[in-house]
């Protein structure tokens, strides 16, 4: 397969650079697709390649959504941010919706956590502004910044 140009590939060597893709990590349908053109495979190619390998379950966006969430809120970051980022990526919304439908404390304790290691000492409000802006940036929304800033500042 070194060597040779995507388009002369066979639908064989397509599927085994797919499958060695899967191996590294998971990945939605349409991303795999993605990865796929962008090494020059021609579209309905990797199509085909990606619906066979669907129905062999070595792609799943189901899966996929599900470790990205968890991958996402263990690095601490909001659900705007991860439903954005699974958007970009092809994921469809009723598996998005779903889930990011965790309870509401994993948001406030992922935002407290990312908060109370910045917070040092007294916070003016300059400083308490831009920490709520990076957890805005960070996917929070507007009532968990205001909560996770405030818990993480009441110790002070």
């Amino acid at each position: 397969m070194r060597g040779k140009l995507a388009p002369d590939l066979s639908e064989a060597e397509v599927h085994d650079i797919a499958v060695r893709y899967l191996a590294r990590r998971e990945y939605g349908i349409e991303e795999l697709k993605r990865k796929l053109a962008q090494r020059g495979v021609p579209a309905e190619m990797a199509e085909h390649v990606v619906d066979g390998c669907a129905e062999q379950d070595l792609v799943s966006d189901h899966r996929f959504t599900e470790m990205y969430v968890r991958m996402r809120i263990r690095r601490q970051f909001g659900p705007l941010k991860i439903r954005g980022e699974l958007r970009q990526r092809g994921i469809p919304e009723h598996l998005i919706a779903t889930a990011l439908q965790v309870e509401g404390d994993i948001w406030l304790e992922a935002a407290s956590r990312w908060a109370a290691r910045r917070v040092q000492g007294k916070l003016d409000f300059a400083q308490k502004a831009k920490i709520h802006r990076k957890l805005m940036n960070r996917g929070f929304d507007h009532e968990q910044a205001s909560i996770a800033l405030s818990r993480s500042t009441s110790g002070n």
